[in-house]
């Protein structure tokens, strides 16, 4: 009798692959996904470390699980960050946990689900194109993540990363058009490239970016259509990169670069590499190279001693980049990382209010960046069907996404259709109506 198996996946898209990777591990000897984890033989929480908030997200997700055990017993399986942050301390907190996989110990699930135990290796693991290669698809339809990298050396001042996934591992090119190429036999038609820093890819293999390397291989794809570059660091763009991203056809002209911040003190005391200058530098030079990109970033309000002024020069910059898309973050005081050291802790309350004036700042320029594209055509891949109208959009039965939006950070576009538009097709929409995050259109 086959196995049933319930997966709960927390925490970012790299992530969320490992969960993939699992579920087909699993899928290979057999089990079945079920939605119900009491109707499962197997639950496995892949787990998320990085902030204080996604700790509190998994201890609650396994407190859950620890009472439904009661009611059913099942094998609980623990994975991922917060294993390889907290190790055995987990277990003892939790003691309903059955098994733990760290992150560089993924292809030991299936030991840890018939031996119990803790299987957490400190040292970075190269999982090859197997572990990917049949990982099932959780995304789409139409669309899949496709990680290029994993770890990090950047050593920002806030953040974990590199003291739980490793240093930065590049996969190898042949191995990721491998994988591509099976994704696009599955339907797969957008391609969105994810690492802790895309924009190094290749820098561990003989020392050279090859992101634009990749992104030619990539491009020649039979089925793939759109090949999106998130998670780029702006210290790391080189005038090779910049290039391939304008003028390779299917690379979609959206770029996603977390600044953090762009004032020298800040930027300096997270260790992002770059100064304000630079920073400013890097968006006119985007713009101008690359006709018609749309930028997102992300910003961190309340770094220990951030000041008022400070927090201003960072509005006035919002103010005059007007990204298409941005997301921000009050600043968590993560122990072990060299920010949680620094002096001037600024109080979480004063973080968090710095956060919401910078996102009602936004929340205006996303809105006219929409009554912009009020009157003009764009592409757009199918998402879903709606089964009734969606409140305050009476009429738009289909979502679906252009190339200004990215999956599950943006917003959507919002479809008219006197003909059934199919999840995972294309379709080009006239935009005639917009709102804060998403735009509403008329299939053409």
């Amino acid at each position: 009798m086959k196995k049933t198996l319930h997966v709960i996946s927390l925490g970012c898209p790299k992530n969320r692959v490992d969960s993939e990777a699992m579920i087909g591990q699993l899928g290979a000897e057999g089990y079945r996904l079920t939605a119900d984890p009491l109707r499962a033989d197997v639950v496995v929480v892949n787990t998320c470390g990085f902030l204080q908030a996604s700790v509190d997200e998994a201890r609650s997700e396994i407190a859950a699980l620890a009472l439904l055990k009661q009611r059913r017993e099942f094998r609980l399986v623990v994975a991922g960050c917060l294993v390889q942050r907290m190790g055995e301390e987990l277990r003892r907190e939790f003691p309903a946990i059955d098994a733990q996989v760290g992150v560089h110990s993924c292809d030991r699930l299936l030991d840890a689900i018939g031996k119990g135990g803790a299987f957490i290796k400190r040292r970075p693991a190269n999982y090859g194109g197997d572990y990917y290669g049949r990982r099932a698809l959780t995304t789409g339809p139409g669309w899949a993540y496709l990680r290029i990298a994993d770890g990090c050396d950047n050593r920002c001042g806030y953040c974990l990363i590199p003291s739980i996934r490793g240093r930065f591992r590049s996969r190898p090119l042949g191995e990721l058009v491998a994988e591509a190429r099976s994704l696009a036999a599955r339907g797969v038609r957008e391609l969105d490239l994810i690492a802790q820093d895309t924009t190094g890819y290749g820098v561990d293999r003989g020392g050279k970016r090859l992101l634009p390397r990749l992104l030619r291989a990539l491009g020649e794809i039979c089925g793939i259509e759109w090949i999106r570059v998130l998670y780029t660091h702006p210290a790391h763009f080189d005038d090779r990169i910049i290039a391939a991203l304008a003028g390779l056809p299917k690379v979609v002209k959206y770029l996603d670069v977390p600044l953090q911040h762009v004032s020298d003190r800040i930027l300096k005391a997270q260790r992002r590499g770059i100064d304000s200058a630079g920073t400013r530098a890097l968006i006119a030079k985007l713009r101008d190279r690359i006709p018609g990109v749309r930028l997102r970033t992300t910003f961190i309000t309340g770094l220990p001693g951030e000041t008022d002024r400070e927090f201003s020069e960072l509005l006035e910059f919002v103010r005059e980049a007007r990204f298409e898309k941005l997301g921000a973050f009050a600043f968590s005081s993560e122990p072990g990382t060299r920010a949680a050291r620094m002096k001037g802790q600024v109080p979480a309350a004063v973080a968090r209010e710095r956060m919401g004036e910078l996102m009602r700042l936004q929340r205006g320029i996303s809105a006219a960046v929409g009554r912009g594209r009020i009157g003009s055509s764009c592409r757009v891949l199918i998402d879903a069907t709606i089964s009734a109208d969606v409140p305050r959009r009476p009429g738009y039965r289909f979502t679906g996404r252009s190339g200004a939006e990215a999956p599950e950070v943006d917003g959507a576009v919002f479809i008219r259709s006197k003909r059934r538009l199919i999840a995972g097709d294309f379709v080009q929409v006239r935009v005639d109506c917009s709102w804060e995050y998403d735009v509403g259109g008329t299939a053409v």
